[in-house]
């Protein structure tokens, strides 16, 4: 079997968006979990839907992952999420199994109906394999910058092009905190040694 991700670089400038995707295949061993549920050959019917996503501090690959402790992060950093899509339908193209897959992303602060940046069908990931592909995921490295402190919802809405327009739709809750002073930070960790000291 074939691992697909689509590595989304996401830069918000003003209201407009930069992507950079990169596709790596590698061998994979089938899970053992109720996540392999969303397998499904050609012909079978579009569930779509995704697993939790998951705000990390690195992604490796397929299930290698670092939890970010909160989801809590200053604007400074970029918001790394993990999710895998499931339930897709695939289409011989080409004499290949091709998904294709869109994602919309939106940002709002929680508990506010107003959203502060989103693009839709951001890009259209098509992974393709001599099998269904079914050992995909995908993650979006996405800049804060510019957003206060708070609380706020990633809103994923997940199109499969080739069921209709099927979408499956999740909120990712996480925290912009204020940047942390390191100068202040390491005077104040620094031992007092008294007058004279260097």
């Amino acid at each position: 079997m074939c691992i697909h991700v689509i590595n989304c670089l996401i830069l918000w400038l003003g209201l407009g968006f930069v992507f950079v995707p990169t596709i790596e295949g590698q061998q994979a061993t089938p899970g053992t979990d109720d996540q392999e549920s969303g397998e499904q050959s050609v012909a079978s019917q579009s569930s779509l839907r995704m697993t939790p996503g998951i705000v990390c501090r690195s992604i490796d690959g397929y299930e290698a992952y670092e939890r970010l402790p909160g989801a809590a992060q200053t604007s400074e950093e970029k918001l790394l999420v993990y999710f895998r899509p499931l339930g897709y339908q695939t289409e011989l193209v080409d004499g290949l199994y091709q998904a294709d897959l869109a994602p919309d992303f939106q940002i709002r602060k929680r508990g506010q109906k107003a959203i502060l940046r989103q693009k839709e069908r951001f890009f259209e990931y098509k992974p393709k394999d001599a099998q269904p592909p079914r050992y995909i995921y995908m993650k979006s490295a996405i800049s804060l910058k510019g957003l206060a402190p708070g609380d706020y919802d990633l809103a994923i809405i997940l199109h499969d092009l080739f069921a209709d327009g099927a979408t499956a739709t999740q909120v990712v809750k996480f925290k912009i905190i204020p940047a942390i002073d390191l100068r202040k930070k390491n005077q104040e960790s620094r031992p007092d040694r008294g007058p004279g000291s260097c």
